[in-house]
């Protein structure tokens, strides 16, 4: 007889039925469902039409966001650009909207009003004064004074300043008016006296030459002046001279201000920025040196030419040209960029001999040096040589 302990092991195992379901089915199975709770409810029912809208706006600000990501990779420039761009896009609608306003039409006149004066103040406006102008009819006035001859002259209105071969520099008061009153009286001057300059101060250095021993601490000039500049502002004069000296005055009062000794020969040429208190000054010692009168300090020195420096000039942008004598040569100095534009004197152009094969054929002298130059405007200048 068998029974459970004496049946074999396989036969022992209890088989389930197939129609059963694992405990956790049947339980939820046989569970019912629970109804929505009350919160739900009312949140379902609290929706309304403003939210759709409120939907579509923070997807219209996603989309902007994606928006802002993609130009993020645009440079300060581009950035610039697009937005002036879409500021006067913004522009052109309001004016087709709406019309032309004279309030707006007054400020687009003043700011063009601006331009120009900034534009002029830069030497960008040409201003045409020559048919205004009668050679023919004008006469020129001359005086003398008791100075030696005189070297340079510089202007800065209404003030004129000169130096001379006696080491004397002379502010002269330019005159206004041809009807002025000599030393306070009734009686009007002539025309002729009217236009003299009036002297108003006049300085005068050592005129040893530097040949006592205290000329070396000596504060001012040695030996003749050569060349005077006045700074735009009307503060500052500066000259120089064969004692390799630039001395920097007071424009109001004559008073030293500075002397520098840095160049190491005559001191040629001196000539401010315009606009600016940022000098130049040119030397037989080959050299091109900046001083900022602000500070009353030297900047730095540039070099490049094979003689004496004999001119130097400036406008408004920071650079200056420069002539070099025999070594028949302009030089126009990029201060910022720290380059020069060499332009070389004595020859004809293949351009000239092309258009002009007659003009080429003339007989015509030399060019040994070139010692002056002068500026018309930032692009062009004008050299001067000893072949006139």
């Amino acid at each position: 007889m068998s029974s459970f302990f004496t049946a074999p092991a396989s036969q022992r195992k209890r088989k389930r039925s197939g129609t059963d379901t694992p405990a956790n089915s049947s339980r939820k199975a046989s569970g019912t469902a629970k109804p929505p709770s009350k919160k739900r409810q009312v949140r379902d029912e609290e929706i309304s039409s403003d939210d759709d809208d409120s939907i579509d706006s923070a997807s219209i600000a996603s989309a902007e966001d994606s928006d802002d990501e993609s130009i993020l990779g645009e440079t300060e420039a581009e950035k610039r650009l697009r937005l002036a761009q879409q500021y006067l896009d913004n522009l052109r609608t309001e004016t087709e909207e709406h019309g032309f306003d004279a309030a707006d039409i007054d400020r687009d006149l003043i700011a063009e009003r601006l331009k120009s004066s900034v534009a002029e103040t830069h030497g960008k406006l040409y201003r045409h004064i020559a048919t205004s102008l009668s050679f023919s009819t004008s006469s020129p006035i001359q005086f003398r004074h008791a100075f030696q001859s005189t070297t340079s002259v510089a202007i800065c209105h209404p003030y004129i300043y000169t130096t001379t071969k006696d080491v004397t520099l002379i502010k002269w008061k330019f005159p206004t008016s041809v009807s002025s009153r000599a030393h306070g009286g009734s009686e009007p001057v002539s025309q002729e006296e009217g236009l003299k300059p009036k002297q108003i101060r006049c300085v005068r250095g050592s005129r040893t030459r530097g040949n006592r021993p205290t000329d070396a601490t000596y504060q001012g000039h040695i030996d003749t002046i050569l060349c005077v500049a006045a700074s735009p502002d009307g503060k500052y004069v500066a000259t120089g001279g064969k004692d390799s000296r630039i001395v920097v005055w007071d424009a109001e009062t004559l008073k030293l201000l500075k002397v520098f000794k840095h160049h190491r020969d005559s001191v040629n040429g001196l000539v401010f920025r315009r606009g600016t208190n940022q000098l130049y000054s040119c030397s037989s010692d080959r050299t091109i040196k900046l001083w900022s009168l602000d500070e009353l300090t030297y900047v730095e020195t540039l070099f490049g030419h094979q003689d004496e420096v004999m001119a130097i000039d400036s406008l408004a942008y920071e650079r200056c040209v420069t002539v070099g004598a025999r070594d028949k040569s302009a030089r126009l100095w990029k201060i910022v960029d720290e380059t020069q534009l060499v332009f070389r004197g004595g020859g004809e152009g293949k351009v000239r001999r092309r258009a002009e094969p007659e003009a080429v054929q003339e007989v015509g002298y030399t060019e040994g040096s070139i010692d002056c130059v002068c500026m018309v405007d930032e692009e062009h200048f004008v050299t001067g040589s000893d072949n006139g």
